[in-house]
């Protein structure tokens, strides 16, 4: 009886509250800056974070165990960087645009060898640990097709997808980070990309939140006779890109 009574008193407040939540939902928003999508050509610039790494495909002495000298296991570990851009962006129909947005990438990449210890046994080792740190600054040059949702108030929902070309200005100090030996690799990379976000139309500009993800496609990993090396058969980029485009 008791738990009736109660849900009676609540039943009041709950049918307010769900007046209350249509009476906002039909309330008519107002559009801010209704010509923007109209407009054939505009710029900006943006602001953001990444998260460089690599995918690396081991040579076949590091799969199997015991067949490479001291080398036992490589991963690669990302950092975060920042990035910087200006953005140029065409508009092709009403739900295309053609986007070119050169830019720089500030990042590291960390190389982690697990290594046997000297005078240690080659099948029940005693490992120690290497960290090869490989920072880079890319000039970037991506081109991307922009895919627009309809607009829902001041909010719209879109997708991007195309390449990147990056050259790495860094590659010849990766050597002065590390004590022991570094990689080297090739500085100009290809990468294919898509992402999606949100246009956010404020008051006096457009705010986009947006997502990406972009894959190297060339083996940058310059060939050597050492062991580092011969562990590695490829080595290729990866990134995943938060962007605050401001336009």
């Amino acid at each position: 009886m008791q738990k009736m009574i109660a849900l009676r008193r609540f039943v009041p407040i709950i049918l307010i509250l769900l007046l209350s939540l249509q009476g906002f939902s039909q309330t008519k928003k107002i559009l801010h800056d209704q010509s923007y999508d109209k407009k054939w050509f505009h710029l900006g610039f943006t602001l953001g974070a990444n998260r460089m790494d690599y995918r690396i495909f081991p040579d076949s002495t590091l799969l199997m165990t015991g067949l490479s000298d001291s080398i036992y296991n490589v991963e690669a570990h990302g950092t975060l960087g920042i990035d910087l851009g200006i953005i140029s962006e065409l508009r092709l129909g009403n739900y295309f645009a053609l986007r070119f947005l050169p830019g720089l990438l500030f990042g590291q990449r960390d190389l982690v060898y697990q290594l046997r210890k000297d005078n240690s046994p080659r099948f029940e080792p005693e490992l120690k640990e290497y960290r090869m740190k490989v920072p880079s600054i890319y000039i970037d040059a991506p081109i991307l097709v922009k895919f627009k949702g309809k607009r829902i108030n001041n909010y719209r929902p879109y997708l991007v997808g195309g390449m990147a070309v990056r050259y790495d200005l860094d590659t010849k100090r990766i050597g002065h980070n590390n004590d022991d030996y570094s990689i080297n690799q090739r500085p100009l990379d290809y990468f294919y990309e898509f992402g999606f976000g949100i246009d956010f139309f404020l008051v006096y500009f457009k705010l986009a939140t947006e997502f990406k993800y972009s894959f190297g496609m060339k083996n940058i990993l310059i060939a050597e006779q050492t062991e580092y090396c011969t562990v590695i058969d490829a080595l290729k980029s990866r990134m995943f890109i938060l962007s605050f485009h401001f336009e």
